[in-house]
């Protein structure tokens, strides 16, 4: 039997807080989610009262730093797990035997190695045909050749009739000669849910959903996406909008 995992999210940027939410509930379902923290006060509350499995925990939260936070308790008996969108805080953030330190954004396959990690298991990955699980990238191919690309660098893809358009977070696009409908088969598994007839996001790389013009969809990279009345209920679900 799959053993089940608790942990806490713990950053002052709400929008990270529901990227690590998310990327937990699509990539690691087994882990339940117990609470947040996103300042002084909360953190020591829900640290003194919470004792999760693994605690994922921004280096740097307002004015303070984690590691000042962390002395403040007296004991701490979970893995704790530093996020941050810099690497010097690493050697410091390893004196306090950290399980791992994540830099930002958070590549979902560093995600599962974690949780691996605390629960000694092996995840189940889901499959998909053109994945390659030794080098953790997809390869999809056009005209001139093969790309050979990592997944979670797709922040969504565009329908053009019987062409699909791969939107990179290097702001490059490719262009494939293949309908939306056969990579929304091939990427569901890995985060990717239709919210329009044209549009393919990766969950990911959602960074607002905004209600006015029925709907709309904030990318990291700042496009913006309408979202379809037919798509609306699924994305809301997968997302546990209530």
């Amino acid at each position: 039997m799959e053993k089940k995992l608790s942990c806490i999210i713990i950053d002052d940027e709400k929008k990270d807080r529901e990227n690590i939410r998310l990327l937990l509930q699509t990539y690691c379902p087994q882990v339940k989610i117990l609470g947040e923290g996103w300042d002084n006060c909360s953190i020591l509350k829900i640290l003194s009262n919470t004792v999760p499995d693994v605690i994922f925990m921004d280096v740097q939260i307002g004015g303070y730093t984690a590691f000042e936070i962390l002395n403040e308790l007296k004991d701490l008996p979970s893995h704790i797990v530093f996020v941050s969108a810099h690497d010097k805080y690493a050697i410091r953030g390893y004196k306090y035997q950290a399980l791992d330190y994540i830099l930002k954004p958070i590549d979902f396959h560093k995600l599962i190695e974690v949780i691996q990690r605390v629960s000694g298991t092996t995840l189940k990955k889901p499959s998909i045909s053109f994945f390659n699980p030794m080098t953790k990238k997809i390869s999809i191919t056009d005209a001139k050749g093969i790309y050979v690309i990592d997944i979670y660098s797709v922040i969504y893809c565009l329908s053009n009739g019987n062409y699909t358009t791969f939107i990179l977070n290097s702001r490059k696009e490719i262009i494939i000669s293949k309908n939306l409908k056969y990579f929304e088969n091939k990427l569901a598994d890995y985060g990717f849910i239709r919210v329009h007839k044209s549009y393919l996001v990766n969950l990911a790389h959602i960074d607002y959903l905004a209600k006015e013009d029925g709907g709309t969809i904030i990318m990291q990279n700042n496009d913006t996406l309408p979202i379809s009345k037919n798509f609306k209920k699924g994305l809301y679900e997968r997302m546990n909008i209530i």
